[in-house]
């Protein structure tokens, strides 16, 4: 439905008020003493009256006096006819009236009012109401034409003539989830091979993985694949302010798959209607239930000979409810995880395509810088590369421009206004320090790749690292990274005297790996080949309120020690080789304080000059 302008409906309102509320004829109005003034005048030509109001013609244009509201200034007007209001009854307005017009040999008649005209007029307050009703009804429904379009189903339908373009060679990476899904489309396309074997097709995928890494993007790019009609809907569209309206959708939704069957269907963030049932607070019975019911009866209900295969997609796997995952609705789940360094480098390349690259551009290198990142974090990157070339009208995207992208996603903007006292930039410095000489120190910590004290976003510095791509974690590995986190909070207390408060992040991640060794990794001194946490995600309203703690309070005080005991023996490691390599910590912190931005070779060189006693060293002292 095309949108009206608020504006014409305004104007509609004003122009039937206008209407109405002037005279017939557009005859202006006069009060009865100058109508009877005129008539003893002998201007009057013709009078037709209707009940109580009076057409009154005059012989020529004469100038009269309008009748007006009180306290309003009189007007007058020049004109040959106007109405006029008579007193009296209806059958007789004036028992003298008839007698003068008739002296002054004045035409006149009576006429009957319309009664259809009355009827009108009565019921159009009605009907604008009404007319003004339907308008907003129509809007709040996307331009559906009806009530009962309210059950209808709102996905879109893609077919041959509106055929989606996405193939798997735009997806990199994924690959084994792509043969998952390729088989599922060469069912549709060639059930009988499946079917002369005895396979039947499947009823259902689920695609399970952190947002942005390309579960929709992969719906897409099965729907371009496969050459039958796709339907793609939002599992929030089901729902409705109206009772049974999900229900109604998933049945209408269901049943236009089946009329084009084969067909997929594609149902986004599945977990808004798909939640355990019963869970929350007294249970209960309501219209997301009903709706999860009908999607539960649709998929694996009584009748079998739907060839309607449901593709599903969420985030939120744990709090989906089992009848939804169990084999004959959802039979597979594919799980798209975060990509490795060789899929970062692949999702790259596939974002950089378009785009003018310099000679100097190393994708690896990109790749190897953005850890846990998601395909829509590297498309945020290539994007963000971009924006930082046209800012300094480069006509190429070079890696400096992939540098300063990282570092404003990584930290946040610059902050240039912030002003730092001499002494906290000192401190600052050396706090960058300790972190960036811990880690090059410590054999196996991730390479690092640059130190800097320019303020971004909430850090006032940073060190960044090219972590190394591992699958388990071992003890020694968390054991020096939780030393390369203390490290600056180590240096502030050796070289500056006095502890601040810009190790607070470091003591949070560092506080998160170690209770991850001592509840989930088993690393503690007391819990050995212990898994204490149970902890599969953000509480589940109802479901995790009954349930019982999982240790007692002296197992709680247990495991506080042992994180306790983890994180003091590396804040000891890290002050130790602080001040083991003290020359090399003065050295990196003048170059901080000097150039703000230093790279790694520069700390490895500093840490090197220790290591062998012949390279000069600088004379600073703390």
């Amino acid at each position: 439905m095309r949108r009206l302008n608020p504006w014409l409906i305004v104007l509609f309102v004003l122009a039937l008020f206008l209407m109405f509320s002037q005279t017939p004829n557009g005859r202006v109005n006069v009060n009865y003493n100058e109508f009877k003034s005129l008539l003893d005048q002998g201007s009057v030509s013709q009078v037709v009256i209707t009940e109580s109001n009076a057409a009154v013609t005059l012989k020529a244009p004469t100038e009269v006096k309008l009748a007006v509201n009180p306290g309003q200034p009189p007007r007058t007007s020049q004109t040959t006819s106007f109405s006029v209001r008579l007193p009296g009854s209806l059958a007789v307005p004036d028992s003298s009236l008839i007698g003068e017009l008739e002296t002054q040999n004045v035409d006149y008649r009576f006429v009957a009012p319309s009664q259809w005209l009355n009827i009108l007029l009565s019921f159009l307050p009605i009907v604008l109401l009404l007319g003004v009703m339907y308008f907003f009804f129509m809007r709040a429904q996307g331009g559906q034409s009806g009530v009962m379009q309210f059950g209808q189903s709102k996905a879109k339908k893609y077919g041959k003539e509106n055929r989606v373009q996405t193939k798997f060679t735009d997806v990199a990476g994924h690959e084994e989830a792509k043969k998952e899904l390729i088989e599922v489309v060469d069912f549709l396309k060639n059930p009988g091979k499946y079917h002369q074997i005895g396979a039947e097709i499947p009823k259902g995928v689920l695609l399970v993985g952190p947002p942005g890494t390309g579960k929709t993007l992969l719906a897409r790019a099965i729907a371009g694949e496969a050459d039958v009609p796709f339907f793609s809907v939002s599992a929030s569209e089901f729902m409705e302010m109206f009772v049974g309206v999900g229900a109604s959708r998933v049945r209408a939704l269901f049943e236009d798959a089946r009329k084009s069957a084969p067909a997929i269907m594609f149902i986004d963030e599945i977990d808004s209607i798909g939640r355990k049932r019963g869970a929350g607070i007294g249970g209960g019975h309501d219209e997301r239930e009903q709706t999860l019911n009908q999607i539960l009866s649709e998929m694996d209900g009584f009748d079998q000979s739907s060839n309607v295969i449901v593709l599903g997609a969420t985030n939120r796997p744990d709090v989906l409810d089992p009848a939804l995952l169990r084999p004959g609705r959802f039979d597979r789940q594919v799980t798209i995880d975060l990509p490795t360094m060789k899929e970062r480098e692949a999702i790259l390349k596939v974002h950089l395509r378009n785009k003018p690259i310099a000679d100097g551009v190393d994708v690896n290198e990109v790749a190897r810088s953005t850890p846990y990142f998601s395909g829509a974090d590297l498309k945020n990157i290539t994007n963000e590369a971009a924006l930082e070339a046209a800012r300094l009208s480069k006509t190429q995207i070079d890696m400096s421009d992939f540098y300063r992208a990282l570092d404003k996603i990584t930290l946040g903007l610059e902050n240039s206004s912030l002003t730092v006292s001499p002494e906290e930039r000192k401190a600052i410095a050396y706090h960058e320090a300790g972190h960036a000489v811990t880690a090059a120190v410590i054999p196996g910590s991730d390479k690092l790749q640059k130190v800097s004290i320019i303020p971004r976003g909430r850090a006032l510095g940073a060190a960044f690292y090219l972590p190394e791509e591992q699958v388990l974690m071992s003890k020694e590995r968390l054991e020096n990274q939780l030393v390369v986190a203390l490290g600056g909070r180590a240096a502030e207390e050796v070289f500056m005297g006095s502890v601040t408060s810009g190790a607070a992040d470091d003591f949070r991640k560092a506080t998160n790996i170690a209770r991850k060794m001592v509840l989930e990794w088993g690393m503690g001194e007391n819990f050995k080949n212990m898994a204490l946490s149970s902890d599969s995600g953000p509480v589940f309203l109802g479901e995790d309120m009954a349930r019982p703690k999982a240790f007692s309070e002296h197992t709680s005080q247990l495991v506080d020690e042992d994180v306790k005991r983890i994180l003091n023996h590396a804040f000891d490691r890290a002050r130790d080789l602080v001040v083991e390599y003290k020359a090399a910590m003065h050295e990196v912190a003048e170059a901080l304080l000097t150039q703000e931005l230093i790279t790694g070779d520069v700390v490895r060189d500093a840490v090197a000059k220790i290591s062998n006693p012949q390279m000069p060293m600088p004379q600073t002292t703390a």
